[in-house]
């Protein structure tokens, strides 16, 4: 195993403790985020932040964005796991560790944040919301994925071939402070496209051959207009809307 940062180690635990405190008010953890930009960069490694039901939406879903975020929306491939990972499996054992694959539709907030990139870890790398959903199979071509807003096409990525590897550099990350990627957790593993939106948009990202996912933005204030102030999570709980990338 190679020697981790240990900037990134710190950031990483406090990063952490942030999701202890989302679990003691009753939230679950669903599971892992991998952060591949420069921002969050230290050390040239792969950052990691978490996932819990506090901030994971049902697609369709509507996520309420304070009024000066610096919003983007990302597409991005997720893995569901049938077993453990840890810091020592191999390539091999992390491809036989995966049980499905699926699209994710993440909305993150890149508003410049002082003591980057340490801090960008610590706020779990830009993250505020997410849509998740899985396919009954593995992508059998590499898929183009699209992500539009309000209709029209704003960029276009194709499906990433390193997935294994990216994991694998991640549970090195998190078995240093003693976690692993556990049964049943699902990874989103980094943006294969990412563009700006802002409150009212409607986001479309189309995994061609697969599906569409789509989240509307709309802004806290909503709650004055009646409506709902903040999504609903999976749990049915409503969700407090994110913290801090340039592709996370």
């Amino acid at each position: 195993m190679s020697a981790v940062d240990p900037r990134l180690l710190a950031a990483l635990k406090q990063q952490l403790r942030a999701r202890d405190d989302a679990l003691r008010r009753g939230a679950h953890q669903v599971g892992w985020k991998l952060g591949v930009g420069k921002r969050e960069s230290i050390g040239g490694h792969i950052a990691v932040g978490y996932l819990t039901s506090e901030t994971v939406l049902t697609a369709g879903s509507t996520y309420a964005a304070a009024d000066d975020a610096h919003l983007h929306a990302d597409a991005e491939a997720v893995v569901a796991l049938a077993s453990e990972i840890g810091p020592t499996s191999t390539i091999e054992e992390i491809s036989d560790a995966i049980l499905s694959y699926g699209a994710a539709l993440e909305i993150v907030d890149l508003a410049r944040v002082p003591g980057e990139p340490e801090s960008v870890v610590a706020g779990n790398i830009f993250h505020r919301a997410v849509a998740l959903t899985t396919w009954p199979n593995a992508p059998q071509a590499t898929p183009e994925v699209r992500l539009s807003v309000n209709g029209r096409v704003r960029d276009a990525g194709l499906w990433p071939d390193d997935l294994p590897a990216r994991i694998a550099q991640a549970a090195e990350l998190v078995g240093a402070i003693g976690e692993h990627f556990q049964r049943g957790e699902r990874i989103i593993t980094g943006s294969i496209v990412q563009v700006p939106v802002a409150i009212g948009d409607e986001v479309d990202a189309a995994f061609d051959g697969y599906e569409t996912i789509r989240l509307n933005v709309t802004g806290r204030g909503a709650d004055r207009l009646g409506l709902p102030s903040r999504p609903r999570g999976v749990d049915g709980a409503k969700t407090e809307p994110g913290s801090a990338r340039d592709r996370s």
